[in-house]
């Protein structure tokens, strides 16, 4: 029993599986041509078209803000820069 399965070039990953398929025993690689004149249509009807920027509320501004600088404090953490809390100390916070 023979399966075809189609891959798309739009990812590091899928080239990376593509890359991993061919070293298989069992695998008949064939490359083929896409098929599409116009990239940009099919990239809108498969929806990987660049969205439209979203308008956040100042709720959700204000949220993304912090989500941000807490990233920015946890990368800190990581690289050394600054010391992290004691967890129980956060757990008796909340």
């Amino acid at each position: 029993m023979a399966y075809t399965i189609t891959i798309t070039n739009n990812s590091p990953q899928a080239l990376a599986f593509v890359e991993y398929v061919k070293t298989l025993s069992f695998v008949k690689f064939t490359e083929t041509q896409s098929k599409e004149k116009a990239p940009a249509k099919a990239k809108a009807k498969a929806g990987l078209a660049k969205p439209e920027p979203a308008v956040l509320s100042k709720k959700e501004e204000a949220f993304k803000k912090k989500f941000l600088k807490a990233l920015q404090e946890a990368e800190d953490i990581r690289a050394g820069k600054i010391k992290a809390g004691n967890l129980d100390d956060l757990l008796n916070e909340l």
